[in-house]
């Protein structure tokens, strides 16, 4: 892991916390022991993602996007498909509007409950 980058995560994630807050949209589907959480990121925005504690893909559906882990900076365009491993946080900057949507592993339908599952508690 890359400490430097992952630091400088948290900084631009207590920076962003003191701005006004954007406005993203979620949507919450479920299948047959699937859960996805789609987010619409507009032009524009900027985001911290939650640190998540489980091994799971993600796709963006639509746009094109920005993203910085631990691991680097990527350049995403819609379609696209990547991995999240556990201990994982991003930035992400949408160029366009962005879909990104998470894909996880769950029997729960309870969106706080699933929250509770795949993401890890942070004191900001």
């Amino acid at each position: 892991m890359n400490v430097a980058l992952q630091s400088n995560i948290y900084k631009a994630q207590n920076v962003m916390l003191s701005m006004p807050q954007a406005e993203t949209e979620t949507r919450h589907h479920f299948a047959d022991g699937i859960y996805a959480r789609e987010l619409f990121i507009p032009a524009g925005v900027c985001l911290v993602g939650a640190l998540h504690k489980t091994n799971h893909l993600f796709t963006v559906s639509q746009g094109e996007c920005v993203a910085v882990t631990h691991e680097g900076r990527e350049e995403i365009k819609a379609p696209y498909m990547g991995q999240t491993q556990p201990g994982m946080k991003r930035v992400i900057y949408a160029i366009t509007d962005t879909v990104w949507t998470t894909l996880h592993v769950t029997e729960e339908t309870d969106v706080d409950k699933i929250a509770e599952q795949i993401i890890e508690l942070e004191a900001i």
